[in-house]
C-alpha cells in the first residue's frame, strides 16, 4: 500500500528541510540598518602600509550579526581615511600656486593608473587589495586606511577601487562591503584624499 523511500529520496528531503531551517540564520546574518550610509569626508586616520595579509591573516572566524556588524561597517564608515605622505605633504605644500597644487594630484592620479593598470575596470576605475596597495611607490606618496579590512575581507564581499573627481580635482576611494551572497549591501562610502586646508 504504502511505496518504500529509497535512501536517495531520504537524503533529498533530509537536504531540503534543512535549507529551511537554515535560511532565516542566513537573511539574520546579513540584516544590517546602517547599510548603504556613505561618507566624503573622513574624521580619523588597519594602516595597510606595514600590514602583511597573507591567508592566515584574514580573519575567517567569529562572523559577526547584528549589531555587532553594524558597529564594525561603522567604524569603516567613519573612520576610513586617504592620506598624503610626510614626502608628499612638503612636496604639495612648497607648491606656489592653486594650478601647481591641482597638477601635482593629477601626476599622482596619471600614476596610480600605472600602478594599479592590471585592475582597471570599463568604467576606468582601479582597483585594489590590500597586496597592491603594498606597492612601494604608492607607498612613498600616499597611505590608506580602512579599519577591519582583514574581518571583512575574510567574512564579506568586498570592493575598492580608485577614481578621480574632476569637479573637486582631487583622488578618491571608494569602498563596498557585501554580504557574502552578493545581495546584501552592509556599508559603503567614498574617501578622498585629504589635501588639507591649503586646498
Amino acid at each position: 500500500m504504502f511505496k518504500k523511500i529509497s535512501k536517495k529520496n531520504k537524503i533529498i528531503m533530509a537536504l531540503l528541510s534543512s535549507q529551511f531551517i537554515a535560511l532565516p540564520i542566513i537573511m539574520v546574518a546579513c540584516n544590517n540598518k546602517g547599510a548603504d550610509k556613505k561618507t566624503n569626508h573622513p574624521t580619523d586616520t588597519i594602516d595597510v602600509r606595514g600590514n602583511n595579509f597573507h591567508a592566515s591573516d584574514v580573519n575567517r572566524e567569529g562572523s559577526l550579526i547584528g549589531e555587532e556588524l553594524t558597529k564594525r561597517v561603522n567604524e569603516v564608515i567613519e573612520n576610513s581615511t586617504f592620506k598624503l605622505t610626510d614626502l608628499a605633504k612638503k612636496e604639495y605644500s612648497a607648491l606656489g600656486s592653486q594650478i601647481e597644487k591641482d597638477n601635482y594630484i593629477k601626476k599622482l592620479w596619471e600614476n596610480i593608473t600605472k600602478w594599479f593598470s592590471d585592475a582597471k575596470d570599463q568604467l576606468n576605475r582601479y582597483g585594489f587589495i590590500p597586496d597592491t596597495l603594498k606597492n612601494p611607490e604608492f607607498q612613498k606618496y600616499m597611505e590608506v586606511y580602512i579599519p577591519n579590512l582583514e574581518y571583512f575581507v575574510g567574512n564579506h564581499e568586498v570592493h575598492c577601487y580608485f577614481d578621480y573627481d574632476e569637479s573637486q580635482r582631487n583622488i578618491y576611494y571608494h569602498y563596498k562591503i557585501k554580504c557574502l551572497d552578493g545581495r546584501q549591501n552592509e556599508g559603503q562610502g567614498d574617501v578622498f584624499l585629504d589635501l588639507g586646508q591649503n586646498h
